[in-house]
């Protein structure tokens, strides 16, 4: 059940979204590998699963073009697969459906971080997904 707040509120955008999503919904922080492996196509696998935020011909989930470049700046932490595209390792704020649903309602924030910190997790798969 949407809020009346929601309901009333004439903004739009990311910020409706986040706010609006449902009582149920809070602000969040996934770590985990983030991929770019073609065009258009990009999604994060942490613990809990995989979480699509753009495929190519779709609109991507909100606030994903909102994102600065400083987002993407993964530097000498982004290993080339197929071109320029490939993968790295990111937290990223946003609101997220349960665990394991790969539902993504918005974002607000990506940061790149070291490799490492996903190649030591032991709860996410290898970057490959294994």
């Amino acid at each position: 059940m949407i809020n009346k707040a929601c309901r009333a509120s004439a903004w739009v955008g990311t910020f409706a979204a986040l706010v609006c999503a449902s009582p149920a919904s809070a602000m969040e922080k996934r770590c985990g590998w983030y991929h770019n492996p073609t065009p258009a196509n990009h999604w994060l696998v942490d613990r809990d699963g995989e979480w699509t935020l753009s495929l190519q011909g779709s609109e991507p989930v909100p606030g994903f073009q909102d994102l600065t470049t400083d987002a993407f700046d993964f530097g000498d932490a982004w290993v080339k697969t197929n071109g320029y595209y490939g993968y790295g390792c990111a937290c990223i704020d946003g609101v997220f459906g349960p665990a394991g649903s790969g539902e993504v309602a918005a974002i607000t924030r990506m940061q790149p971080i070291a490799l490492a910190r996903c190649e030591r997790d032991p709860a996410l798969p290898g970057a490959d997904g294994d």
